[in-house]
């Protein structure tokens, strides 16, 4: 039963019973329930027809209260058909928003920090130096940098060395104009990526598991892989749980997927045509699990009656196909099950879930040696689920899959997210490149508002350019299609006037030389 909380309200505000408002509200909205009868009324709340009157009566007098106000609205109103009856749009109230001016906001920003100490002395060391660079957005950065150290006054010799570093800076976050940073981008990672090992990496505390690194994990990477060939998960527990060893344990039994192999034997009797699951004691407690809840979790799955050896703490489980009830037991020997009927069930069996989240097919402990904090390592991904549970800290909880945190999160994460598993992979193989080539990947990649793959099917199949998407996949289709449509190349990129062998718009070959004859 899925109840509509906000339609449960409204009933109860009209003076409808809890108990009636409940089973009204059972998965319908406002919309559903104004247009009821009498007679449905009656059989949803299942009562008589004297009570089902008045709730009814109730009901119809709010629709037509809200029919009369509705007459007195002023504006446009949309009427919608909706289970013969109609429906109002409500009248928007539409707000001007004020138009954005830098100019002001930079002037906002000076006055603010015009009588700071830190932001006067920088100011005059910014002066002195000569440099026109610096905008009162970098001062106030600046001055916001310093006070977060402590400083409240700056010498001339501390303000002069702020700049002094903060122009060496700015020339190294600066390029030239017409630089061709994609492809400087794909030299500084490419390049490296040539040397990178291709090899796999241990995971730590997890026994006979390989995580996926170097070159293979910048492809998958790039390529935005739905999942990833080794999902890994790290989830911390919250301040009052993180020393505790005990909920760490219990943490992770609870998530971990527990099929029915896991935690006992299946026996196939052709010759009765019957299934024998013998229980580990030893498993079912590290798992934590009871023999009974293992039987009621089989009996809601398979809805079969289940025979047990002992009846409160069972060691053996027989499952018969066909078999729903202790009654069916009778028809047995004239009815028998066939041997696909069996076949099917030990399929079916074998690796039900009877425990623990999807996706996480291990959960092992952490220990932090340097904080003392438990921790939990795992192999599988499922962000959302472990999200949902208590005790999980939710900020600090992180898995390798990008696309499940670009849906659980929203795009900025999954950008974040591309530049850390991009940094640790290179970090991994020892390799150095600058983080300003990996944000750019990251911002081509999610630019569109999802995550997209660097390939025909993601970012260069969206070039404007027909000979630079032909260089890269499929020629003769690009080719062709852009022929049949009559699409037309401007050569505006690099690649292209390579193609054709025409300079470049890079250097020299950026500016356009005119001769103008005298007349």
């Amino acid at each position: 039963m899925v109840v509509k909380s906000a339609t449960k309200k409204k009933l109860m505000d009209l003076g409808i019973a809890e108990n009636f408002a409940h089973m009204l509200a059972d998965d319908r909205k406002w919309d559903d329930v104004k247009v009821m009868t009498q007679n449905d009324v009656a059989k949803f709340c299942e009562t008589d027809s004297d009570t089902a009157g008045t709730i009814h009566a109730t009901i119809v007098a709010a629709t037509q209260k809200g029919r009369d106000a509705s007459s007195e609205a002023t504006g446009p109103v949309t009427s919608v058909r909706l289970r013969k009856t109609t429906r109002r749009a409500r009248t928007k109230t539409v707000v001007a928003i004020e138009a954005y001016d830098i100019d002001r906001k930079m002037k906002s920003i000076e006055d603010e920090l015009a009588d700071d100490p830190v932001f006067k002395s920088l100011m005059a060391a910014a002066e002195a130096s000569g440099s026109s660079r610096f905008t009162n957005r970098i001062f106030n950065d600046l001055t916001v940098a310093c006070h977060s150290r402590g400083k409240k006054k700056l010498t001339k010799a501390q303000a002069k060395k702020v700049i002094d570093e903060s122009i060496v800076a700015l020339d190294r976050a600066s390029i030239d104009p017409y630089e061709a940073a994609g492809i400087i981008t794909a030299q500084s990672i490419g390049e490296p990526g040539t040397q990178m090992t291709m090899r796999t990496f241990h995971y730590a505390g997890v026994a006979t598991v390989n995580v996926t690194q170097g070159l293979p994990r910048i492809i998958e990477i790039v390529d935005a892989r739905k999942v990833p060939q080794t999902p890994t998960m790290t989830i911390r527990m919250t301040a009052e749980q993180e020393q505790n060893e005990g909920a760490a344990k219990k943490l992770a039994a609870a998530i971990e997927v527990t099929t029915t192999v896991n935690i006992a034997s299946l026996e196939t009797d052709v010759a009765q045509r019957r299934l024998v699951l013998k229980l580990n004691k030893g498993n079912l407690k590290q798992k934590g699990m009871t023999p009974l809840e293992v039987k009621d979790k089989l009996e809601r799955a398979t809805r079969l009656f289940i025979q047990t050896d002992k009846p409160k703490n069972p060691s053996t489980l027989t499952l018969i196909p066909g078999v729903h009830s202790e009654d069916d037991l009778a028809d047995l020997a004239e009815n028998p099950p066939s041997y696909t009927m069996l076949l099917q069930l030990e399929e079916k069996i074998r690796d039900m879930r009877l425990k623990g989240i999807p996706g996480i097919e291990r959960a092992n402990v952490q220990l932090d040696d340097k904080t003392g904090e438990y921790y939990l390592s795992t192999i599988g991904s499922n962000l959302t689920r472990v999200s949902e549970l208590e005790n999980i800290d939710r900020s600090r909880t992180y898995t390798n899959n990008i696309i499940e945190i670009y849906e659980y999160l929203g795009i900025e994460a999954a950008r974040q997210a591309i530049v850390d598993e991009l940094q640790l992979t290179l970090d991994g193989a020892r390799l150095e490149v600058d983080v300003r080539h990996l944000l750019m990947v990251a911002d081509v990649m999610t630019s569109e508002g999802e995550v997209r793959a660097i390939g025909r099917h993601g970012v260069s199949g969206t070039k404007h350019s027909i000979l630079a998407r032909a260089a890269f996949e499929v020629t003769v289709n690009h080719l062709l299609k852009a022929g049949i449509i009559g699409e037309k190349d401007y050569l505006t990129g690099v690649a292209e006037n390579i193609i054709v062998g025409q300079p470049i718009s890079l250097g020299t070959g950026s500016v356009a030389l005119y001769y103008i004859p005298e007349e």
